[in-house]
């Protein structure tokens, strides 16, 4: 038998992630849309206007039904470095997801996880997402250009503002950053309008760049000078190995990342941001200028 539920004056969708670099920005994106946003984590964000912060932790499966319990779709983010039952958590987390009303997932994965084999733990995420009978929409956005100004990637804030530097694999490889703030955005419009479902989009900025034309253009707004230090994939293992992963996880994942970068496998360009939205994506010198604070020294 199927459920229902009382009208909702405004649809209700879960946010997995809502601290991270997507999940903040695609917040306010919906809230614009008039959408009650149910933030998902394992310590939840401050209650305010529009948000239902919910207790949200992926290894307990306790917390899965408050989270999804009267929601309109679901946007899912698994975390930086899954494993392997990762796939398990989202097959939960959907099961009679349909029944209960869920009319849409959003799911961001990463850029050529279509190409993995289907052991691959990414893969797995996507193809559970894809069985569970919920109409879904697939994010595979490439490399972020937040990743030099947020968190902990390659330390770059760090190197940036205290060393002037930029420590990274790459060398003549060029990559099109992409910023979250379009990614949140394609997000915001799959979770909300009809037309895309069964569609998986690929988020990528609109030029190429080196890392050292990432450098001159921090360099620019800065008025510093930035350089370039070329490196192996110790950077990288090293960033996420603090972070939790696993040593072997993180060599094979820094490895991947650090060909990646180097072989311009990451420097393709397309229309789907364009497309999704009806504006082009945000260039990296656009970012740069709004990022320029955190690189103030």
């Amino acid at each position: 038998m199927t459920q229902t539920r009382p009208h909702s004056p405004s649809p209700t969708v879960l946010v997995t992630g809502p601290t991270g670099k997507v999940g903040r920005r695609l917040i306010p994106l919906l809230a614009r849309r008039g959408v009650t946003v149910r933030a998902a984590s394992r310590s939840p964000v401050a209650a305010r206007a529009g948000i239902e912060p919910v207790r949200f932790d992926w290894a307990d499966k306790s917390t899965y039904e408050t989270a999804r319990k009267g929601v309109d779709a679901m946007y899912l983010v698994a975390g930086p470095s899954p494993g392997p039952e990762h796939a398990d958590y989202i097959r939960a987390l959907l099961d009679g997801a349909v029944r209960a009303g869920v009319k849409r997932v959003v799911l961001l994965s990463v850029y050529g996880v279509d190409q993995a084999p289907p052991e691959n733990p990414l893969r797995r995420i996507e193809l559970a997402v894809e069985s569970s009978g919920v109409p879904y929409t697939i994010l595979r956005p490439g490399a972020f250009m937040q990743n030099f100004s947020e968190g902990h990637f390659i330390r770059a804030v760090e190197s940036i503002r205290e060393r002037d530097e930029i420590a990274m694999p790459g060398g003549d490889g060029v990559v099109s950053w992409v910023s979250t703030e379009d990614i949140a955005a394609v997000a915001a419009v799959a979770l909300t309008e009809d037309g895309h479902q069964g569609k998986a989009y690929v988020q990528l900025g609109p030029e190429p760049l080196t890392v050292t034309q990432i450098a001159e253009h921090i360099s620019w707004v800065t008025g510093r000078r930035i350089r370039y230090v070329e490196t192996d994939n110790k950077p990288l293992r090293d960033e996420l190995i603090a972070a939790g992963v696993p040593p072997e996880t993180a060599d094979h994942n820094s490895q991947l990342a650090a060909y990646a970068f180097s072989s311009s496998m990451f420097g393709v360009l397309n229309d789907d941001i364009l497309n999704v939205t009806g504006r082009p994506p945000v260039s990296f010198a656009e970012f740069a200028v709004g990022a320029a604070a955190a690189w103030r020294q």
